[in-house]
């Protein structure tokens, strides 16, 4: 190794693919954990690669379906009543960001993140021999609602500007592809482009084997605090122990925020709970990634079976899950797959690290220049963790990024 030695601080899957990209630079890489490899939020996703997504949650109309979507306590959006005031601030932000020019704004960030997302994963795919875990199916959206599909084409025009394929589709047409949908299917639409893991969670360990392969150590850490020092950082652990670092990484998603509040950037971070359940026989053939828009969450064939997650809770990190989110996900999936059976299944509650504009801090700390962040990736961890790894990468090395990381700076708030 010839590279300097770096601390990165979570192995989920942005802390376990940037260490594979800098040691492939000569980096000594030491990966931290409060609990270990895929612990988190990369175990539970749905396994999509969605390079195609460019559009901010944060948007001019979704207060009216964000409205109607609280009414509704098993909704695709909810608010626990304990959790309400301390999730307002960040609710006062997105509004803030919800306006047409900080979603130009926006949108002109996420498309240029996600456009090296994917080919940002087939480099690192390749350097790691997970290459055989990836599959090029394509992403299904599905409707079954008028209305709804009316308002996504305004959607679908503005990827086509991005130049991301968006094949409009009747309801017949779905069907063809997927002949166990229900008759109800009015519409929708393929992006050919998208690209799923077998499973992510089998990928995070993948990663983690070749990592340890090339030398890289894990250690089961609980790092209560950081502090910059002149010539790089000093993590304080839980049980008193410290640690100095030359290089540090702080990828360790929703528990980022106190870590970067110590170092002088308090961004305004907070989770959305997702929910979903893993059916290894769900009685039903589902051969694309299918995505709901009208209903706020996903069916997801992996290897250990389908997967159906999705819809955003606020509650922070200390609520106990709320399982008839899990319930109520079913139910709305038997409406469009009615032979659907989920009566046996794997469920999961994950903590999304998410900012209210919708992008991601990927930079340098205010702190010190031998201290960056890469969390905050919301829904996008998996798609866009090969890139921001990558411009973590540029960063640590004094290298100049391949992309304009200002709109992504933890000083933006």
């Amino acid at each position: 190794m010839t590279g300097p030695h770096i601390h990165i601080v979570g192995a989920g899957i942005i802390g376990l693919a940037t260490a594979s990209i800098l040691v492939s630079r000569g980096c000594k890489v030491t990966i931290l954990d409060r609990e270990g490899v895929a612990a988190g939020a990369s175990q539970g996703n749905a396994g999509g690669i969605a390079w195609t997504d460019v559009a901010p949650l944060a948007s001019p109309g979704v207060w009216k379906d964000a409205l109607k979507w609280l009414s509704d306590p098993l909704g695709p959006l909810t608010i626990r009543p304990s959790y309400a005031l301390k999730i307002l601030p960040w609710m006062m932000r997105f509004m803030a960001a919800s306006s047409k020019s900080q979603v130009r704004e926006s949108t002109e960030a996420l498309a240029a993140l996600n456009h090296d997302a994917l080919p940002g994963w087939e480099r690192l795919w390749r350097l790691t021999g997970t290459h055989n875990q990836v599959r090029y199916n394509g992403c299904l959206e599905v409707f079954d609602n008028v209305a709804k599909l009316d308002r996504n084409r305004l959607k679908w025009a503005k990827q086509r500007e991005y130049g991301i394929e968006v094949n409009e589709l009747s309801g017949g047409d779905v069907r063809d592809m997927e002949p166990d949908l229900a008759s109800s299917i009015v519409g929708g639409a393929f992006l050919p482009g998208w690209a799923q893991m077998d499973d992510p969670k089998k990928l995070c360990l993948s990663l983690a084997d070749w990592l340890e392969a090339q030398g890289v150590v894990f250690e089961v850490a609980d790092v209560e605090r950081v502090t910059a020092s002149d010539d790089g950082a000093e993590l304080t652990f839980s049980d008193g122990s410290r640690r100095a670092c030359a290089k540090l990484v702080i990828a360790c998603g929703a528990w980022s925020k106190k870590l970067a509040s110590q170092l002088g950037d308090p961004v305004p971070l907070d989770t959305e709970r997702g929910y979903n359940i893993t059916v290894p026989e769900p009685g039903v053939s589902i051969r694309n990634f299918i995505m709901l828009p009208g209903h706020g969450f996903v069916l997801s064939p992996l290897e250990s079976g389908l997967r159906i997650g999705g819809a955003v809770e606020f509650g922070g990190l200390d609520l106990p899950a709320n399982w008839r989110r899990v319930d109520a996900m079913i139910a709305k999936a038997k409406t469009i797959y009615p032979k659907l059976d989920a009566s046996v299944g794997k469920r999961w509650m994950g903590f999304r690290p998410s900012l209210p504009d919708s992008l991601p801090v990927i930079g340098t700390s205010s702190a010190s220049e031998h201290i960056v962040y890469g969390f905050g990736h919301a829904h996008h961890g998996l798609t866009e963790a090969a890139t921001t790894g990558e411009q973590l990468a540029a960063l640590l090395l004094g290298e100049k990024p391949s992309l304009d990381l200002a709109p992504f700076r933890a000083t933006r708030f």
